[in-house]
C-alpha cells in the first residue's frame, strides 16, 4: 500500500481519552498480567507514581497531558487496542506535545488490531496556529503481534504536524504496518525526519516507513529518515522517506539498508516517494530522488522494484564469488530520477567485505539483474575491499543487468595507519631497554657496591614522559617503565663485576597522525602494554691513569600487546578498523666506556652504547575482516655520548650529558591479501640531552634520590623523566 488511512484514529481515541493538563509529570508503568484495552504511560495526577495502564472504562481515565519522560514496559498479559509512551488529544488552542517516551515489549503475545506508539499527539482545534509534536520516543519490541507499530505520531487537524528522532526496534514481531515517525496534517505542514524504522527478523505485511508525512492541503515533508532491514519476510513496500501531498512534497536524504537473507520478493522498494498526483511515481511538485541512499549488505537478494535512490551502495560479503548476483527486481529497477531514464542519475559505490577473497582483474560481479533496467548510472566514487584494498571498476549496463568488472586493484594508502599502531608497541619496548641500560644499570651498579661483596641487593628505577616518534607520520607516546630487580657484585682481580636479574613493566597510549597527498588524513589511538624480564651485567676495570674502564651488556625477553583502531579508517559500512595484538620481544644492549675523574669533584664519563631489539610479528584480523600480516620489527641503535657529574658537596651533586643515537632500522613492514603496504619507520638520527641530581637528604639515613629529565630531538621528540630511590641496607 501507498498510503494508509490513519487520519480516523484520532476521531476514534478521541471518544476514549478526555484531557485535563497536568504538566511537569512522569510515570514509569510496567505491565504484565490481565486484559486490558489501553495501557498509557502519562501519570493519572501529581502523586501517581504510576500510568494508566490496565483502564477498561473509557469514563475513568482523565484527561492527561503530562504525555513526555514516561517510560511504559509490558512483559505479559493482553491488551486489546493501544500501548502508548505518551499520550496527547486536544480540542483546545495548546500546541499537543508528546516528547521522549519509551515503550518496551518482551514476552508478550500481543494482537492483530493492537496500535503501538513510543509517542502520540492529536490536536483537533480549528486553527492554523498550532503545532504538534512528538519527538525522540522509541518503542523497542521483542517477538509478539501487532497491527501497527509507530515510534512517534503527531497529528493535526489545521496547523502543522512534527515527528522527529523516533525510533522503532521491533525483533522477532508480526506486524501489519511498521512506522519510525509520522507526521498528519490537514493544514499548513506535515514534517517527519530523523525518523528509524529498525526491523530484524520479523515478518511485516502492509508497509515499512522510516519516516511518513502526509499533509492533504499543505507542505509534506520526509527528510533524513532511515530503515534498517535483516532477515524475516516482508510481503509489501519499504519507504525510506514518503511524502503524501495535494501541493508539493519533500522526500530526500532517506536511506533504507538490507543486510542478512530476508524474503522481500514481494517487496518494493523506494528511497523515497511523494505522492501528490495518480501516478505515485511522478512527481509534479517537490523532490523524491536527491540524497536517498540504498546500502545493500547482502548479495542473492530478490525484490520487486527499485526507485527513487540517488544513491545505490553495494556491500559484498565475505561469501562473494566472482559472477555473484547482488539483487534481482521481477519489475523494474530505477537508476534515473525520471520513469523515462532522464533526469539525475544514480551513482554506484562497490564494497567488498575485508575478509573476502580478493577480486582480480576482469572479474564482474552482476549488481542488478533486472526484468526492465531503467537509466543509466553516474560514474562510482568509492570502491573498495574492508580498508585495505581500493579497486577500480568499470559499472556498465548490459541489457537489464548491472555489471561492476574490476580493472586494477591497490592497496589502499591510508592502510599505512594499521603499521603505525604495530610500531607503536616497538616504541614502548625501546624505552624498556634505555631503562635497562641506563638508570637500571647504574641502579645495579650502585645498590651492589653499597652492599658489599656476594651480597644481593635490590635495585629499581622509574622512567616516564612524553615522546614523539618521527616516522615518516608520527607516533605520540605516553609511557611509564619500571624496572626492579636483585644485583649482586664481587671484587676480582680485573675490578668489580656486578650483575643481576630484574623484571620490567611498561604501559603506554599512544596517538598516530598519517597524511597523505592522495587521501583524507588518518588518525589513531593505541594502547600497549610490555611485561617481560632480563639480566644485566657490568665489568668496572681497575683504574688506569685518571679513571677507568667499563664494559656493560644486558638481554630482555617479554611479551608485548598492543591494541589499536582508528575512527578514520572505516569499512564500506561504517565499521572502524582496530586490532589487538600479542607478541614476543627481545633485546639486548652491549656498552664500553671511560669514566675520567677530572678532579676529586668532577668527572666525565665518555661511552658508546649498542641497542638491538626484536618485536615479533603477527598475523591478525581486523574488525572489518582484513587480514593482516606484520613482519618482525627490528630496532638497531647506536649511541655515543658523555656526561659530566660534580659533587657540590655529600648531599648534593648535579649532572648534565648529551649525545647522538642513530637509528638503522626500525621499519614495520606488512602486508594484506598478499599486497605490501606502506611501512612507516624510526630510522634516522636523534640528539639527546639530560640534566639531573643525585640527592642524600641525610647523612644519618641510607637513603638518596637520582632525579634526571632527558630532552630529545630528531626521530625522536620530546621529554621524559627518571626517578631512582636507593636505599642501603
Amino acid at each position: 500500500m501507498l498510503h494508509h488511512k490513519l487520519y480516523v484514529l484520532p476521531l476514534a481515541l478521541a471518544a476514549l481519552f478526555f484531557l485535563l493538563p497536568l504538566h511537569g509529570l512522569a510515570a514509569t508503568v510496567e505491565y504484565s498480567s490481565g486484559t486490558h484495552h489501553y495501557v498509557i504511560g502519562n501519570p493519572v495526577n501529581a502523586g501517581d507514581s504510576a500510568g494508566m495502564g490496565g483502564q477498561d472504562d473509557p469514563n475513568a481515565i482523565v484527561q492527561n497531558a503530562n504525555a513526555s519522560g514516561n517510560t511504559v514496559t509490558v512483559t505479559g498479559g493482553m491488551v486489546n487496542w493501544v500501548i502508548s509512551g505518551g499520550y496527547y488529544y486536544t480540542k483546545t488552542f495548546d500546541n499537543p506535545v508528546a516528547n521522549n517516551n519509551r515503550v518496551d515489549i518482551t514476552n508478550f503475545t500481543g494482537g492483530e488490531n493492537l496500535l503501538v506508539f513510543g509517542g502520540a499527539a492529536w490536536s483537533m482545534a480549528n486553527t492554523s496556529g498550532i503545532t504538534v509534536t512528538t519527538t525522540g520516543n522509541s518503542v523497542n519490541v521483542g517477538g509478539g503481534r501487532f497491527k501497527n507499530i509507530f515510534g512517534g505520531f503527531a497529528s493535526s487537524s489545521h496547523g502543522v504536524a512534527l515527528s522527529g528522532g523516533n525510533r522503532v526496534h521491533v525483533t522477532g514481531a508480526n506486524a501489519e504496518l511498521i512506522s519510525g515517525g509520522e507526521a498528519h496534517s490537514r493544514g499548513t505542514e506535515a514534517i517527519a525526519t530523523g525518523n528509524e524504522a529498525i526491523v530484524i527478523d520479523s515478518t511485516v505485511t502492509n508497509d515499512i516507513y522510516g519516516g511518513y508525512a502526509f499533509a492533504s492541503s499543505g507542505i509534506a515533508r520526509a527528510v533524513g529518515n532511515s530503515v534498517i532491514l535483516s532477515g524475516g519476510e516482508v510481503s509489501c513496500d519499504i519507504y525510506g522517506g514518503f511524502s503524501g501531498t495535494r501541493v508539493g512534497g519533500w522526500a530526500t536524504g532517506n536511506s533504507v539498508t538490507i543486510s542478512g537473507a530476508p524474503n522481500l520478493a514481494n517487496s518494493r522498494l523506494y528511497g523515497g516517494i511523494v505522492r501528490n498526483g495518480t501516478d505515485p511515481l511522478v512527481v509534479r511538485a517537490g523532490d523524491a530522488f536527491s540524497g536517498n541512499t540504498l546500502n545493500m549488505e547482502t548479495t542473492g537478494l530478490t525484490v520487486r522494484g527499485l526507485y527513487n535512490f540517488q544513491n545505490i551502495n553495494f556491500y559484498l560479503p565475505s561469501s562473494l564469488a566472482a559472477g555473484d548476483t547482488a539483487l534481482t527486481t521481477t519489475e523494474e529497477a530505477r537508476l534515473s530520477e525520471n520513469s523515462d531514464g532522464t533526469g539525475r542519475k544514480a551513482t554506484i559505490n562497490v564494497g567488498v567485505a575485508g575478509g573476502a577473497a580478493p577480486l582480480k582483474n576482469g572479474d564482474h560481479v552482476v549488481l542488478i539483474d533486472a526484468e526492465t533496467l531503467t537509466g543509466t548510472p553516474a560514474n562510482s566514487t568509492v570502491n573498495s575491499q574492508g580498508v585495505t584494498l581500493r579497486y577500480n571498476f568499470d559499472i556498465l549496463t548490459q541489457g537489464n543487468k548491472l555489471l561492476a568488472t574490476v580493472t586494477s586493484s591497490s592497496v589502499n594508502p591510508q592502510a599505512k595507519a594499521l603499521s603505525e599502531g604495530f610500531i607503536g608497541g616497538m616504541a614502548m619496548t625501546l624505552q624498556g631497554a634505555d631503562l635497562a641500560a641506563g638508570k637500571g644499570m647504574e641502579s645495579a651498579v650502585q645498590a651492589s657496591s653499597g652492599a658489599g661483596e656476594n651480597v644481593l641487593a635490590g635495585f629499581g628505577s622509574l622512567s616516564g614522559g612524553s615522546l614523539r616518534f618521527n616516522t615518516g607520520s608520527h607516533v605520540d607516546m605516553r609511557s611509564l617503565s619500571l624496572l626492579t630487580g636483585l644485583a649482586w657484585g664481587v671484587d676480582c682481580t680485573l675490578g668489580r663485576f656486578t650483575a643481576g636479574p630484574f623484571f620490567e613493566y611498561g604501559n603506554g597510549s599512544y596517538n598516530t597522525a598519517n597524511s597523505f597527498s592522495n587521501a583524507a588524513d588518518v588518525d589513531g589511538n593505541g594502547n600497549t602494554h610490555y611485561l617481560g624480564g632480563g639480566l644485566l651485567a657490568r665489568m668496572d676495570f681497575t683504574p688506569t691513569g685518571p679513571g677507568h674502564f667499563y664494559t656493560e651488556a644486558s638481554g630482555r625477553a617479554g611479551s608485548i600487546h598492543n591494541k589499536y583502531d582508528s575512527s578514520d579508517l572505516r569499512d564500506a559500512t561504517g565499521r572502524e578498523a582496530e586490532y589487538d595484538s600479542d607478541t614476543p620481544y627481545y633485546g639486548l644492549h652491549l656498552g664500553a666506556g671511560y669514566i675520567w675523574n677530572i678532579t676529586d669533584a668532577a668527572r666525565l664519563d665518555l661511552y658508546g652504547k649498542y641497542f638491538w631489539t626484536r618485536q615479533s610479528g603477527d598475523s591478525i584480523r581486523l574488525s572489518t575482516g582484513d587480514p593482516i600480516d606484520f613482519d618482525d620489527v627490528y630496532s638497531s641503535r647506536l649511541r655515543f655520548g658523555s656526561r659530566f657529574a660534580y659533587l657540590v658537596n655529600e648531599y648534593v651533586s648535579p649532572y648534565a650529558g648529551v649525545a647522538w643515537e642513530h637509528e638503522f632500522d626500525g621499519k614495520a613492514r606488512a602486508s594484506t591479501n598478499g599486497y605490501s603496504m606502506q611501512a612507516p619507520s624510526m630510522r634516522g638520527d636523534t640528539g639527546i640531552g639530560e640534566l639531573g641530581l643525585l640527592l642524600k637528604p641525610s647523612q644519618t639515613l641510607p637513603l638518596s634520590f637520582d632525579l634526571g629529565v632527558q630532552g630529545y630531538t630528531g626521530k625522536r621528540e620530546g621529554v621524559t623523566g627518571s626517578l631512582q630511590a636507593r636505599w642501603e641496607f
